[in-house]
């Protein structure tokens, strides 16, 4: 299952709750079945109970489960969903792609909203809601109803939630998707039509840390993931990562590593062996 690359925030289902009513209206969406089988993958997905793997935007590779072992693999676009039996797996990969994870836990259903950037996940968003008894065992034929009763359910909490919270969180989604683009404050700003000012307003009001920590943070993340299992060079991790500056990179990674890029890959090179 993905890596969380930070914790998710305390109204991060207000990002799930856009992303579902956007499903909702998704007409003919094609649905695929992983059914249990104990021949997995090492890095497959698999947990003992139903799951719900759809794709929001973009293409998703999905190797699954089948029937007497058969490992199935389909190209899977948005509004497509898997639907993963207990004990069934499944294994995704995508270069630039949104999916929803939606897991069964007894009376709870687990929504974890995920992000791909290069074949690693980034954890968007993750909520808890009740789920009626309904919808507990099989959803074959019910997949529509539970995404309405999802999006209902998250309408209701966000009643009392102010306009800055909501603004910024879609500011922090947005950052963790495009991160490795050659973004800034002022963009971003306009990107949301407000001013500069306001947006640093917004991160010093509700964030841990300002704008540029966040943004390095999210770009540190996503470059340790490359220098471990992309192989790329120093200079190429510090630009698919979002860093003009090879140098700046190099000097922030050994700030928040302790350690060069290059040291880190063979610390864990040396790791795994």
């Amino acid at each position: 299952m993905p890596n969380v690359s930070f914790q998710a925030e305390p109204l991060s289902f207000l990002v799930i709750a856009e992303l579902v009513q956007r499903l909702q209206h998704i007409q003919n969406r094609h649905c695929l079945w992983a059914v249990p089988c104990n021949d997995a993958p090492i890095l497959a997905w698999r947990v003992p109970t139903q799951r719900l793997e759809i794709v929001v935007d973009g293409c998703v590779e999905m190797l699954f489960s089948q029937a007497e072992g058969v490992r199935a693999s389909e190209q899977m676009k948005s509004g497509d969903v898997l639907c993963v039996s207990p004990d069934g797996w499944n294994l995704p990969f995508a270069q630039d792609a949104n999916t929803l994870s939606i897991c069964f836990k007894g009376e709870k259903l687990g929504l974890s909203y995920n992000h791909w950037q290069d074949g690693r996940c980034i954890s968007l968003a993750k909520w808890v809601v009740e789920v009626p008894a309904l919808y507990r065992t099989n959803v074959e034929g019910k997949i529509d109803g539970l995404l309405a009763y999802i999006a209902s359910s998250l309408k209701e909490q966000a009643i009392d939630v102010s306009k800055q919270k909501v603004l910024f969180q879609q500011i922090l989604t947005y950052l963790r998707c495009h991160f490795h683009e050659q973004i800034c404050r002022d963009s971003v700003a306009r990107e949301f039509c407000i001013s500069p000012s306001y947006l640093s307003h917004l991160f010093k009001q509700y964030g841990e840390v300002g704008f540029n920590e966040y943004v390095n943070r999210e770009r540190f993340a996503h470059a340790r993931h490359l220098l471990l299992e992309k192989g790329l060079r120093v200079k190429q991790v510090a630009l698919e990562s979002g860093f003009v500056d090879a140098d700046y990179f190099c000097r922030m990674f050994k700030r928040l590593a302790g350690m060069t890029p290059s040291q880190y890959r063979t610390r864990h090179e040396a790791l795994a062996l």
